[in-house]
C-alpha cells in the first residue's frame, strides 16, 4: 500500500459509520484467540503481541496470541481449520501462504482463497540486497551489476528454498539482464557468515536480517524492495525502482485473516480497530526499529494486494521452472 493510500485508509476506517462499529459488540468480553505465524519472540510473535495490546480496548475483548510455528509457515492458517467465522478466531499469516503458495506448491497446503477470510494489511518489511563492504561496484546498485556482468555473472544467497527472495533474484536477472544465480541457504543465520567472508557475492532477504552488519560497516545494502519512499529502519538506502529497476517492487507482508465465511461488516469493523490501533505511537516506537513498517486498510485492499503480487510473481515464478512438492 502506498503512503498516500495508508492515509486515505485509516481516515476512511475510523470514519466508518456506527453500524459498523457496531459488529464489535457482538460477543462482548470473549476471548479473541490468534493464531500467531511464528515462535514466541520472533518478530511475527511481537507484531501479534502489539496487536493484540492496542486492540483489547479497541475491541473491548481479550486477545489471546496462539504461536503455531512449523509447517513450513502454514501451521497458524491450519490451526484455523474448523474454527468459526465469527470473529473469535483470528490469523496471522504472511504473503508466501497466502498470496504465493498456489504458484509455488504443486500441492499447496491450503487453499488460501476458500480458507481464509481478509481483513486487514499489518505491515509491509522490505527485501534488501546487500554486499560485502568491499564488494566490487564502489557501493551502488548499477556498480555492482556491472561488475557482475563483466564476470560473466554472479550468485545470490537466499535463505529459503521457497520463499520469494529465490524468485526476486530470477526477477533482477531478467530486468537487469545479468546472469545471476539464486544459492539456497536453509537460514539467515547459514547464510550470513559466508556473505560476510566473501564465499558468496551478495545476498538476498528481508532488509532486517542484514541491518545490524550494514550499520556496523560489514555489509552494504545496495537497494530496498519499498514501491515508494523510504525505509525508516535505513532512509539511506535507495529502492531498486529508483536506480533504473522499473517495477521492481516487493514486500515481506503481514496480513491478518480469519476463517472463510467470516461476514464483511464485522471484517471492516475490525480492519477499524486493527488499523487504529497500528498507527498508534507506542505500536509505531515497537515495530518501526524491527523494520516492520504498520500499514492497516479494508478487507478489499487486502485482497486487492493479494491478487497484485500475484500477478507480479507469477511469470516470475513460471519462468524459474521451480515447484515445490512440499513446504
Amino acid at each position: 500500500m502506498t503512503l498516500a493510500g495508508r492515509r486515505v485508509a485509516l481516515a476512511t476506517l475510523l470514519a466508518l459509520p456506527g453500524p459498523a462499529r457496531a459488529q464489535l459488540g457482538t460477543q462482548a468480553g470473549a476471548p479473541i484467540r490468534l493464531l500467531v505465524n511464528g515462535t514466541p519472540g520472533s518478530l511475527s510473535d511481537i507484531l501479534c503481541r502489539t496487536l493484540a495490546e492496542g486492540l483489547r480496548d479497541r475491541l473491548g475483548r481479550p486477545i489471546v496470541p496462539d504461536n503455531r510455528s512449523g509447517a513450513g509457515g502454514f501451521a497458524s492458517v491450519l490451526g484455523a481449520r474448523g474454527m468459526p467465522a465469527d470473529g473469535s478466531v483470528l490469523v496471522q499469516a504472511n504473503i508466501g501462504v497466502t498470496a504465493l503458495a498456489p504458484l509455488v506448491f504443486r500441492r499447496p497446503p491450503i487453499d488460501p482463497d476458500a480458507e481464509l477470510a481478509p481483513i486487514c494489511h499489518l505491515t509491509d518489511s522490505p527485501f534488501g540486497l546487500a554486499v560485502r563492504a568491499d564488494a566490487a561496484g564502489g557501493g551502488t546498485l548499477a556498480g555492482w551489476l556491472a561488475a557482475m556482468r563483466a564476470r560473466g555473472g554472479g550468485e545470490v544467497a537466499v535463505n529459503s528454498a521457497t520463499g520469494l527472495p529465490r524468485f526476486m533474484v530470477h526477477r533482477l536477472s531478467a530486468v537487469s539482464g545479468v546472469p545471476l544465480t539464486p544459492v539456497i541457504y536453509r537460514s539467515s543465520g547459514a547464510m550470513l557468515p559466508d556473505l560476510e567472508a566473501g564465499h558468496v557475492p551478495a545476498g538476498l532477504t528481508i532488509g532486517g536480517e542484514f541491518i545490524e552488519q550494514h550499520r556496523a560497516g560489514r555489509l552494504r545494502l545496495l537497494a530496498q524492495s519499498l514501491g515508494e519512499g523510504r525505509w525508516s529502519l535505513a532512509p539511506e538506502v535507495p529502492r531498486f525502482n529508483e536506480q533504473g529497476l522499473g517495477d521492481f517492487v516487493a514486500s515481506a507482508w503481514n496480513g491478518l485473516f480469519a476463517p472463510a465465511g467470516l461476514p464483511e461488516l464485522r471484517a471492516l469493523a475490525i480492519a477499524t480497530a486493527v488499523t487504529a490501533a497500528l498507527h498508534a505511537p507506542e505500536a509505531l516506537m515497537r515495530l518501526q526499529p524491527m523494520g516492520l513498517e504498520p500499514t492497516g486498510g479494508t478487507p478489499a485492499q487486502l485482497r486487492a494486494r493479494i491478487a497484485v503480487d500475484r500477478a507480479r510473481w507469477a511469470p516470475v515464478i513460471a519462468a524459474s521452472g521451480f515447484k515445490a512438492d512440499d513446504p
